[in-house]
């Protein structure tokens, strides 16, 4: 069999096990990693040394003297093996040693990895280099499992590794067996086939179920940690946006003047309490929204909407704040749109939520292009301005990522100086009232060439109904 043959083959039985690590891995969740297998390797490398010296303890104190008295070289190695025990013995504890001392500078996963095969190396593979240099073949079936399940329990990531580190022993073995021809003391010629053949198909097995609890355990790690980050990143949110409301309304009720027991508010006072109030009450209601929709879906009533007067009318409402901003709305979608099938009100928070974010995240000045256009049996429609672009954002599971991948995710919020008020919902429930319109969203930006938001709505014809979009979403 050519290389390139089994390299294909190998490639096939790789894609069994998905690798957990395929996806791009958060800054966070990659340092916390290389802690976590830089301590595992350090243990392991301890606790193996101590078994080690229990091991040959035992057979120093045992099993050897057993064999000089009584004669019987059939329990497990020769006497003459064992003469050369001690000699194995410091080898592996070398070996161990020298990883332990290496594991100090070991300050990434490359190196982490190097740490790793050299302790299988040591514990391995040092003692079937000697017993090939003696001529021998050794065939130490529990010693191999035993160790190979306290890598596995220890160091329950990367899975990939631990194969690696399974390949060179079966290599290194097989060379010794079928290259060299070297026999293996204690087992008759007759049966030496057989017991190879035993070992082999033990083995495989075992590594098989350690490196797939591996694969599993990982995987449950990974999402482990990702949702105790999104944990705190809610945690973090919801009490720093729902703080803010309340301590501006708490300072101006500390502030309000009295006289002779009596508080004497402005209007223009009550009006900033009952703004703040509101924005508290829109954070709650959308923060619960967010996670009630995963739940029961978003209900549509859709009916026929055209979307030019929808648009007029959206500008309209955002008049106020385009004065205070300088900014301004163009509506370049034609009167003769054919109509959409859409609920008229989730359909206008789409709108509402990408005209803010452009307005939040712009200096002033800003110019907001709402552009329509039939595309198949859909109308494909974009929200566009000529702002800064996306920059880093701030999402669920990575403090800084790459910006269009992420948008949409829940909490996500982009980086500026003055963060908005708001838990970064807005673009992820557009998302869902999209998608349970049967339609798709997407983003365009580059940095200094402005953002293009887009989506699209099934026709009118295409008769999609409340009852569809709820099967959709499910």
């Amino acid at each position: 069999m050519s290389f390139a043959v089994a390299q294909k083959h190998l490639n096939r039985l790789l894609q069994i096990f998905p690798s957990v690590t395929r996806e791009p891995m958060s800054q966070e969740y990659q340092r916390w990693l290389q802690r976590f297998i830089r301590d595992r390797i350090r243990l392991t490398l301890l606790v193996s040394m101590v078994l080690l010296a229990i091991i040959a303890l035992v057979n120093l104190v045992i099993v050897i003297p057993a064999l000089i008295q009584f004669g019987d070289e059939q329990i497990g190695l020769t006497l003459e093996q064992y003469r050369f025990y001690p000699y194995f013995f410091t080898a592996q504890q070398l070996g161990l040693l020298l990883n332990l001392l290496l594991l100090r500078k070991a300050t990434s996963l490359t190196l982490l990895w190097w740490s790793f095969i050299g302790y299988s190396a040591a514990i391995f593979l040092s003692p079937q280099i000697l017993y090939m240099l003696l001529g021998e073949t050794t065939l130490d079936l529990g010693g191999w499992i035993l160790f190979f399940m306290l890598q596995a329990v220890l160091i329950p990531v990367r899975w990939r590794w631990h194969l690696i580190s399974q390949v060179n022993l079966l290599v290194i073995t097989g060379l010794s067996v079928l290259a060299f021809r070297f026999d293996s003391p204690g087992i008759p010629a007759e049966m030496q086939s057989s017991i190879y053949i035993f070992v082999t198909v033990v083995i495989l097995c075992v590594f098989c179920i350690v490196d797939f609890s591996i694969y599993l355990y990982e995987r449950l790690l990974r999402r482990e940690f990702e949702l105790r980050q999104q944990l705190q990143l809610f945690l973090h949110a919801v009490s720093h946006d729902l703080r803010n409301p309340v301590t501006g309304t708490l300072m101006l009720l500390k502030n309000l003047p009295s006289q002779a027991g009596k508080v004497i508010i402005d209007q223009a006072v009550i009006d900033q309490m009952v703004d703040g109030q509101e924005r508290q009450l829109k954070l709650i209601n959308s923060l619960l929204e967010a996670h009630t929709q995963e739940v029961q879906g978003i209900l549509l009533q859709c009916q026929p909407v055209c979307l030019k007067p929808l648009l007029e009318s959206i500008s309209n409402d955002f008049q106020p704040l385009l004065r205070e901003s300088q900014g301004q709305i163009r509506i370049l979608a034609a009167a003769d749109l054919p109509a959409i099938a859409a609920d008229p009100l989730q359909l206008r928070r789409v709108y509402d939520n990408m005209i803010t974010n452009a307005l939040q995240y712009n200096p002033s000045g800003l110019c907001i292009e709402l552009d329509a256009k039939t595309q198949g049996n859909c109308l494909y429609c974009r929200v566009s301005d000529n702002g800064q672009g996306i920059g880093l954002i701030t999402g669920e599971s990575h403090r800084h990522i790459t910006p269009h991948a992420q948008v949409f995710a829940r909490y996500t919020r982009g980086v500026k100086q003055r963060q908005p008020l708001h838990l970064g919902l807005g673009l992820y429930i557009c998302q869902q009232i999209i998608q349970a319109h049967g339609g798709q969203i997407g983003v365009e930006s580059a940095p200094n060439q402005g953002t293009t938001f887009w989506f699209t709505i099934p026709l009118q014809e295409t008769n999609v109904n409340r009852k569809a979009s709820q099967e959709r979403l499910a």
